[in-house]
């Protein structure tokens, strides 16, 4: 039984014509009826990252909701999506129960299969990449200690 990812075709295309909208007019009236059009946004804002404020911003966050980050003009205008997830994962028993899967949210059957993350972490016994703390405030970045170690069950069998 193999756990797969896939990706509700109409949830995701809101959120990107949301973003092409976004990229050729980000005001609060463009923000607002985007947010009124899709019922799986429920809040937009668009920050200018060198000037550090809000563009616009409209809507209701939904804390139960993740947070999709976008950026435009090269990185310098960030747009966040509190929005449904398009993306879910599903456990497949047999191959009809891929024909049977729905959208969690919006109830439809247009679902694509997408490359999963997950393939990766099947075998366990190889080590994950340590995180790259250059982003991190020095303050922060003195403060954090990441360890050489490899519990057990973790470790290649040939090491144990």
């Amino acid at each position: 039984m193999p756990l797969y990812e896939f990706e509700c075709i109409d949830c995701r295309k809101g959120i990107e014509d949301s973003l092409n909208q976004i990229g050729k007019n980000y005001n609060k009236k463009t923000v607002s009826d985007l947010v009124k059009k899709y019922n799986n946004i429920y809040r937009i804002e668009v920050i200018d990252l060198e000037d550090e404020k809000v563009v616009a911003d409209y809507g209701k966050r939904n804390k139960e909701r993740n947070i999709q980050d976008f950026y435009l003009n090269e990185g310098s205008i960030a747009v966040l999506f509190n929005a449904e997830s398009y993306r879910f994962a599903e456990l497949i028993y047999d191959k009809d129960d891929e024909k049977k899967l729905k959208c969690p949210f919006c109830k439809t059957k247009k679902l694509e299969k997408v490359f999963s993350s997950f393939a990766f972490t099947s075998d366990l016994s190889t080590n994950m990449p340590k995180p790259d703390l250059s982003g991190l405030p020095p303050g922060v970045r003195e403060r954090t200690m990441l360890g050489d170690y490899i519990e057990e069950k973790d470790r290649p069998k040939k090491n144990r």
